[in-house]
């Protein structure tokens, strides 16, 4: 009877103990700074096409640019101006993900560049480059999406008509969340995105499974739910449905074993749109879909846009 109750006993203290782990797991992932998702120091790589490169788009590609401002409601946040075809009005805006730099964009902005769209490459808020919000914290698109509607409405202010948003992991849930709540995105033509994070408790999640924690689910659940009494409740970050109801063209790349965003959240949005246009690949890495066939992709890519070009209506 002894050994029952203190079995009884370990089960409850691991289910009052691990979300409390959990949590702290959380804060760190989270916290701008703590995870080095975006490392810097020697051996970094030498091709501008591949994830981790360090270089303005004068010395990656030899391309003319503009380092820029653009206002948030923190403050200035920095950003590139990588000017198109004399005339185009439709801008591309390139949404890195989370503790990314602009530099990892430059597998989709080089297809927008050589179809001739002015292309503005952001940062936003807890980047080197931009204001630091109170916090400190990532929220998966809770918080950064005003930063997004500035960079449409300085995009607008520099001569575009419309926009197509392109981006990876954490910023496409920056880009699904300005959809649900900016008051501009009549000017958006068309969406890219790469691994989504549109659903960010999925993610949390998959990971507890990933890692084979006891009771998974419910540890993860019972975290998400103490992290509201903490900061932003991260339960709201799924904005799925404000892309599956996006009118215009969409582009999704998903590697199906990405390790991070798991591939389901993809599957989920192309059975809400089956028109989508989808770059399967079956990628281990995230994001690593363009480096499976980097040809295939900027087709694929170019595809899209030609689609997306033809959206672009007055607003």
């Amino acid at each position: 009877m002894r050994f029952i109750w203190r079995g009884a006993w370990l089960v409850v203290g691991y289910l009052v103990l691990a979300p409390l782990l959990a949590v702290a797991v959380l804060w760190a992932m989270l916290t701008a700074g703590v995870v080095p998702w975006s490392p810097d120091g020697p051996g970094l790589p030498q091709d501008p096409l591949t994830i981790g490169y360090r270089g303005d788009p004068q010395a990656a590609f030899g391309w003319d640019f503009e380092p820029v401002t653009y206002p948030t409601e923190l403050g200035d946040a920095a950003a590139w101006v990588i000017p198109g075809a004399l005339g185009e009005r439709l801008w591309g805006i390139w949404v890195h993900g989370i503790g990314g730099i602009r530099e990892n964009g430059y597998r989709m902005v080089k297809t927008l560049h050589e179809a001739g769209l002015p292309v503005l490459m952001i940062t936003y808020r807890n980047d080197r480059d931009a204001p630091r919000s109170a916090d400190g914290l990532y929220s998966f698109g809770l918080s950064e999406w005003p930063d997004l509607q500035a960079a449409v409405d300085y995009a607008v202010s520099r001569g575009a008509g419309r926009v197509v948003i392109a981006a990876e992991s954490m910023g496409a849930g920056i880009t699904g969340q300005y959809l649900l709540r900016g008051n501009n995105v009549e000017r958006v033509a068309g969406l890219a995105l790469d691994a989504p994070a549109l659903d960010f408790p999925a993610v949390i999640h998959a990971g507890g499974r990933r890692y084979w924690v006891p009771l998974s689910d419910y540890v993860s659940s019972a975290a998400l739910e103490l992290w509201r009494f903490v900061r932003t409740d991260l339960r709201g970050a799924v904005s799925l449905d404000a892309v599956a109801e996006f009118p215009g063209p969409v582009f999704v790349a998903h590697g199906t074993r990405d390790p991070l965003v798991p591939f389901a959240i993809s599957e989920r949005l192309l059975a809400k749109r089956p028109d989508i246009s989808h770059w399967k690949t079956y990628a281990d890495r995230h994001p690593m879909s363009f480096e499976a066939d980097r040809e295939g992709y900027a087709a694929a890519l170019s595809d899209w846009l030609e689609k997306a070009r033809g959206a672009t209506g007055a607003p």
